[in-house]
């Protein structure tokens, strides 16, 4: 008792440790408590159809200025303006009556450019050679998307006026003419800085995670050679480089650019879902390839839209509406094929489906009460604003990652769960083959045991005969010795080991009533197989042979066993009962055991193997080389 404590003490100290350390790490994952303000003018959630009069400002006055001419701009409700020209440079200003330390100033830049004053004061711009006044400027708009701006507001910027000059393009898609102010944040310094941190942190962590999934997944497919875990895989690497490419400071180290090819992440990792789901399925995943293939087309149709089409004319929406939205509904569309087809036929299918289709109803459900929960309405609006609009997205994003939590949940329970069938296996695989070892002892006793007492029976007969006496009695005796030295063993193969095993077994087959038909054995003295791997081969065949002979009318089993061109050639064939066979898989775990003893030593030794079931017969054929 006093060594397991001994034992358990490290353990317990290094989980104490882990968890400390833990916790430790876990405080950057969170930013300091909240000191900064939202002050943009887009909704902070998706975009939705509110009352423009019941719309918060924020205190901000959005217009345009053409010299000493101020004209106020109108609210559409979702944080768009109207009542401006294109390429008129617009203004937005309020007080700024928060109080902050280290005020830090945060614009969504895009390919806007900026003018930022305080009370009148340039503090910023993107244009220092224009007229940077209120009411004079007019600013172009960038060619190239670009990150945030940073200002720092100086200390005394309590109750002053911040006013921003936000250029407009000259062109637009739309038959409306509107203006979006771009997201304005005002932080503390210091808490800017640990929400930098805290992202940082919690990027590396979810990255970290995401990678030594993929590594773990790459291992096993390496050792199993399952392709459905491969597009796991890469369902796994498509989210850690969505997590790293989405930070706020990505562009800081790899730039920005117009096009974005990090979107098209999510595509791909939902194509390697499908795939994945698809060859876990069972005898009806064929329905879903046809799916699959055209997903698989919109993906790349949409790849070379944003790498090299991505400008398409307002008179091309259509084609727009396919490239854009058509690969975002083609995955939801496979998605949900996928768990109809799941929850119709969960309990056909194979494990993994039948563990990962309730796992799956169940993620969604918990995702989308989160949502709806808190509020109803604004939800329900939403969804309806998406869908009117063509778009899947809001659905999408809030569904297909409860899917993936569920396959890849169910995948690691599936490699743990096979992963100790596979150590239960092997260690009912050793108790067999010592199992086999022992009753080859045993034969091998009782065989030694059988030929002294026939000796010693034979000498005695002898002894008894060469007395002389009564004539009769001298007859008999000679009789007696005349049939014990015509009793030959079933088997004479010229291996001593060989000999013992398969005249015991077949032995006790020919006693129970089983036909043995032996037309030809014969093997060299010395084998290439070591005794324990040549017990356990020959055993497992002849004691499968008998029991599914044995569960037959017709009871028989045929035997060869010869030496060709440096080969042994075994040729095991029996009567079979299929539907007995199929019973014993439902009821006997060690059911089918031998069979897979006889593969691996077979394989070991460099040999083959064909195990074929015709009807009423069931046949081995094992073809080891003896060189």
């Amino acid at each position: 008792m006093r060594d397991r404590i001994q034992v358990h003490i490290p353990v317990i100290l290094a989980l104490v440790l882990g968890v400390v350390c833990a916790f430790c790490l876990m405080i950057y994952a969170s930013p300091m408590e909240d000191v900064s303000l939202d002050l943009s003018l887009v909704p902070q959630e998706d975009a939705m159809v509110r009352d423009p009069a019941d719309f918060d400002s924020k205190g901000w006055t959005v217009y345009t200025r053409e010299g000493e001419t101020v004209t106020e701009l109108t609210p559409d409700g979702l944080g768009a303006y109207t009542g401006l020209e294109l390429g008129q440079t617009f203004y937005y200003s309020r007080v700024l009556s928060e109080e902050l330390d280290s005020p830090t100033l945060q614009l969504g830049a895009v390919e806007y450019t900026f003018s930022v004053w305080l009370d009148d004061v340039l503090i910023y711009t993107d244009c220092p050679g224009l007229d940077n006044r209120i009411g004079y400027l007019r600013l172009p708009m960038n060619e190239w998307y670009r990150e945030s701006i940073l200002i720092s507001l100086p200390m005394d910027y309590q109750g002053k006026t911040l006013t921003i000059a936000q250029s407009f393009p000259e062109w637009t898609e739309t038959s409306f003419v509107k203006a979006w102010p771009t997201s304005v944040l005002l932080y503390c310094g210091y808490a800017y800085e640990s929400g930098l941190i805290s992202e940082t942190f919690q990027t590396a962590v979810i990255a970290a995670a995401a990678f030594l999934i993929v590594l773990l997944l790459l291992v096993s497919f390496v050792r199993n050679r399952d392709w459905s875990v491969l597009c796991l895989a890469l369902v796994a690497f498509c989210a850690m480089a969505s997590q790293i490419v989405g930070t706020s400071f990505f562009p800081r180290y790899f730039g920005s650019s117009e096009n974005d090819p990090a979107s098209i992440l999510p595509l791909i990792s939902a194509l390697g879902l499908l795939v994945f789901l698809t060859l876990r399925g069972g005898k009806h995943r064929k329905l879903l390839w046809g799916a699959v293939g055209l997903y698989g087309l919109s993906v790349i149709g949409y790849g070379v839209f944003i790498t090299a089409l991505h400008t398409i004319p307002a008179d091309h929406f259509a084609a727009t509406l396919c490239v854009e939205y058509l690969p975002w509904w083609l995955a939801f569309a496979g998605i949900t094929a996928i768990l109809v087809l799941g929850a119709v036929y969960w309990r056909k299918e194979n494990w993994f489906y039948r563990v990962f289709t309730p796992m799956a109803l169940a993620c969604i459900v918990a995702s989308w009460l989160s949502v709806i929960l808190p509020e109803k309405r604004i939800v329900w609006q939403q969804i309806l604003v998406s869908l009117g609009s063509g778009q899947i997205q809001y659905v999408y994003y809030r569904t297909i990652p409860a899917v993936t939590a569920a396959a890849l949940i169910t995948a690691i329970a599936e490699f743990v769960r096979t992963e100790l069938n596979r150590r239960a296996e092997q260690q009912l695989m050793k108790q067999s083959r010592e199992l086999a070892l022992e009753s080859y002892d045993n034969l091998r006793r009782q065989h030694e045991e059988v030929m002294m007492l026939r000796h010693d029976m034979l000498r005695h007969f002898r002894t008894l005969h060469d007395m002389g006496g009564d004539e009769k009695r001298t007859e008999y005796l000679a009789g007696l010795i005349g049939q014990n030295q015509k009793i030959r063993p079933i088997v004479e193969s010229g291996n001593k080991m060989l000999d013992i095993i398969l005249n015991g077994r077949l032995g006790a087959a020919v006693d129970a009533g089983i036909r043995v038909e032996i037309p030809h054995i014969t093997a060299p003295s010395e084998l290439p197989l070591s005794d324990p791997d040549l017990c356990a081969m020959v055993m497992n065949i002849v004691d499968n042979a008998i029991t599914a002979a044995s569960e037959t009318d017709a009871p028989y089993i045929l035997l060869k066993i010869h030496e060709k061109d440096g080969y042994l050639a075994i040729v095991c064939e029996n009567s079979f009962d299929p539907q007995e066979t199929e019973a014993k898989k439902e009821t006997v775990p060690k059911h089918g055991l031998g069979l897979k003893i006889i593969r691996n030593i077979v394989e070991k030794y460099r040999g083959a193997i064909i195990a074929e079931n015709n009807g009423n017969c069931f046949s081995v054929k094992i073809v080891i080389p003896l060189a």
